[in-house]
């Protein structure tokens, strides 16, 4: 066996490596939701910079009740990768955990539990009201919901001649059940009890 192999070297490099995926997952977070900020912001930018008389067509109208539906669907795939990113911060979390069990069970004369603020048994749950990674998610869920109203409205528009108030009714509702429905997809998958968490 070579005695040059330290334990040490090996831990150092794998707590170095975990802690580096911790801290991915925290700035691809940002990245994810700010890049669908961006995307709904620039639509609607380009939007507003059309001439009037070009919005009061048919065939824009429904062009923009697609394009609206296409920016809900985005939301909810940017949700997904948002529980994804969770998932993988968390994962990495308990390795870290698992390395600091390691020396506070080989390193006995140490009192290194007093050190860790986390262990196994105290981590933060993967769903966590009013951390970041849930307001990324409510932010994306508030967009999400505007975009899919937004489709209905313009797709009363492109199909109905004289659309009155129980479209706007009908638009709100239909975008606030989308919205609850993406807040309750990242509920779920972030609070299910799966047999393996992917990583």
């Amino acid at each position: 066996m070579n005695s040059d192999l330290k334990a040490d070297t090996i831990l150092a490099a794998e707590y170095e490596y975990i802690a580096q995926t911790a801290f991915q997952t925290n700035e691809d977070r940002a990245k994810v939701s700010t890049f669908y900020v961006l995307t709904v912001g620039s639509f609607l930018a380009a939007m507003l910079g059309l001439q009037t008389d070009l919005l009061q067509t048919q065939f824009i109208y429904l062009a923009f009740a697609i394009l609206f539906a296409i920016l809900g669907l985005n939301a909810a795939l940017t949700m997904l990768q948002l529980v994804r990113l969770r998932r993988a911060w968390y994962d990495s979390v308990q390795a870290l955990n698992q390395l600091k069990d390691y020396y506070v069970e080989h390193l006995e004369d140490l009192p290194l539990n007093d050190a860790f603020r986390w262990g196994q048994s105290n981590l933060p749950p993967k769903f966590k009201p009013w951390s970041v990674s849930f307001l990324l998610a409510l932010q994306v869920t508030i967009l999400g919901g505007a975009a899919a109203a937004a489709a209905v409205v313009f797709a009363g528009y492109a199909f109905i001649n004289n659309p009155n108030a129980w479209l706007w009714i009908l638009a709100a509702f239909i975008g606030f059940i989308f919205a609850a429905d993406l807040m309750a997809l990242y509920w779920y998958l972030l609070r299910e009890k799966a047999k393996a968490d992917d990583a």
